[in-house]
């Protein structure tokens, strides 16, 4: 037999009413799943590496999070998650928000400049148990409990994550600063991807050239902006196609396409199948239940 007895009368890391809520559920097991670059403005990401290895690009660091790490990306951080092609990567993400350790600022799990990956040390078989079970539970809907429920489910794994990263590496000269325009110009894609933007209006916009936006933003993030609004949809896509029962007209239009033909041929150039094909293959048992994506939300025309 075992008895310990716990003093409740204070909460020793969390300032009084600021406690994590959950907002967001994610399981990205497409083993091509690549996120491309996105920032979250007041969610902090809390992913589990269940198995395989995924890289990730957190502000202009690269990372690799192997089978059984664990990963923060805090709010306001531009970064993109990919599944290594020779060890493809089965994630859990948690996005949770509004909380505050009495020792950090809001939102902010890591000290100033700390590695976002590490090994689990303290508590690796609760933090596996509860995105196995939230793994469980969601897609089935059935018994879907109340907020609260989740949001503790938030609280533990926040706590945990916090414990963990305590002592995580830390560099001195942390994080480098991408160039102001062009990240500035990230931000608008991603947060406007479904409207239809021209090259033009990024330049008026942003008072620059097509020319000088077109080069630096290549240069930065390896891809056209054209393409990253492209890339940005079919991601969205992929989530609604392998998450829900919308048609794909209906999907079509929800990630910024007016013609579902346009849509679908841009697809298959991109992914390799159709989107039918592409909800066959990789459909999850989930009977309508809808995750919110891992980008929140996003080619001459851009499109």
């Amino acid at each position: 037999m075992y008895q310990r007895w716990f003093d409740n009368n204070t909460d020793t890391l969390f300032e009084k009413g600021m406690t994590p809520k959950l907002s967001r559920f994610v399981i990205s097991d497409d083993p091509n799943w690549e996120s491309g670059h996105h920032v979250h403005d007041a969610e902090t990401e809390l992913i589990y590496v269940k198995s395989g290895v995924a890289r990730l690009i957190i502000d202009s660091s690269n990372y690799v999070a192997q089978t059984g790490d664990i990963v923060v990306v805090e709010r306001g951080r531009l970064h993109a998650v990919a599944s290594d092609n020779a060890s493809p990567a089965t994630t859990y993400t948690c996005a949770v928000y509004g909380f505050k350790f009495r020792d950090r600022d809001e939102n902010q799990i890591m000290q100033t400049n700390s590695c976002p990956v590490v090994s689990v040390v303290k508590g690796k078989e609760v933090i596996k148990s509860i995105f196995h079970e939230l793994g469980v539970m969601l897609p089935q809907q059935k018994n879907l409990l109340s907020s609260p429920v989740y949001d503790a489910f938030g609280y533990a794994l926040t706590a945990l994550f916090y414990e963990n990263f305590k002592n995580a590496y830390r560099s001195e000269s942390g994080y480098i600063r991408k160039e102001v325009l062009v990240k500035d110009i990230l931000v608008y894609l991603n947060n406007n991807y479904r409207e239809k933007i021209t090259l033009d209006q990024l330049a008026k916009k942003f008072r620059a050239s097509v020319s000088y936006i077109c080069h630096e933003f290549t240069k930065e993030y390896h891809i056209s902006p054209i393409n990253y609004v492209i890339k940005r949809r079919i991601t969205e896509a992929k989530f609604s196609l392998t998450n829900t029962e919308c048609s794909l007209n209906e999907i079509a239009i929800r990630v910024g396409y007016d013609n579902v033909d346009h849509f679908a041929k841009l697809f298959m150039r991109h992914v390799g199948c159709s989107p039918s094909e592409y909800r066959k293959q990789f459909k999850n048992s989930l009977n309508g239940l809808e995750y919110i994506t891992e980008f929140g939300e996003s080619s001459e025309l851009l499109l």
